[in-house]
């Protein structure tokens, strides 16, 4: 009987060892350790974005039209990332939409790089580092931000973990607070829909004087024709500071190539 279980779990290893392909990373806050093929730019564009955040303070609705990230692959196993997302932000939210603000927040630029790449339980290491841009109302000067991720491409599952940090001016304020981000990445194909995945992510962020801000999402994505990839998801915040709930939708595409992507 023993013998018999024990064959069972190395089979199921087994499966779970052999490398299988992964989709792009929309719609996460957080990424991956690997990177676009040089001279090849990836477009992650999200078509529609909500959030609600009822507290701390009055209601508020922001829209987000459109966000886009460009990802453009260099050599030497590495990228240059640009990304931003315009919003439409209603203050004082009652049940009718109002727009009292326009901006673009999350307007960053960074460098990425794959430093080694493993295969089954050995997982890639990148790390990407960058600075974001003072576009939201209320902000000013850099900030700076820098994270290690390690990715694991198994058959049946595909995790990402981002552990990093930085430096976050106070809104209309002269000093510097550090700032702490992580997030874990599940994804995982569906049975005999291979092109479907369940995803979800958990991710959050804390600066060293306010309470954490943390959140979960979880969604699908799946491949289209010629190689488009479209996601759906839904997030809720975990505490008071986060944001009540969400949803996002988008779509990935390669210029260039057929999408490729190594490791995937």
């Amino acid at each position: 009987m023993r013998k018999c279980s024990l064959l069972m779990a190395l089979c199921l290893l087994e499966e779970l060892i052999l490398p299988g392909k992964a989709l792009a990373l929309r719609p996460f806050v957080t990424t991956d350790a690997d990177v676009v093929e040089p001279n090849l730019v990836e477009i992650e564009y999200g078509i529609f974005g909500l959030h609600m955040q009822k507290q701390p303070g009055d209601d508020e609705l922001t829209l987000e039209p459109t966000s886009i990230r460009f990802n453009y692959g260099l050599s030497w196993d590495s990228e240059i990332v640009l990304e931003t997302v315009g919003q439409l932000i209603d203050t004082e939210y009652t049940g009718t939409l109002g727009i009292k603000e326009k901006q673009f927040a999350y307007t960053a630029g960074f460098y990425k790089k794959v430093w080694w790449r493993g295969s089954g339980w050995i997982p890639n290491f990148a790390t990407e580092t960058g600075a974001v841009f003072p576009t939201e109302k209320g902000t000013s000067g850099l900030n700076f931000e820098g994270a290690g991720i390690f990715s694991w491409y198994l058959n049946n599952l595909t995790c990402h973990l981002t552990l990093g940090g930085g430096a976050e001016k106070e809104h209309f304020g002269q000093n510097r607070q550090g700032l702490f981000i992580y997030g874990i990445i599940a994804d995982i194909p569906l049975p005999h829909y291979k092109k479907l995945h369940f995803v979800s992510e958990y991710s959050g962020e804390k600066v060293e004087s306010a309470i954490l801000d943390h959140q979960l999402l979880g969604g699908f994505m799946w491949e289209g024709p010629k190689e488009i990839e479209y996601d759906i998801a839904g997030f809720t915040g975990l505490n008071g500071e986060s944001v009540d709930w969400g949803m996002t939708m988008g779509i990935t595409f390669v210029i260039g190539k057929t999408f490729y992507r190594r490791g995937r």
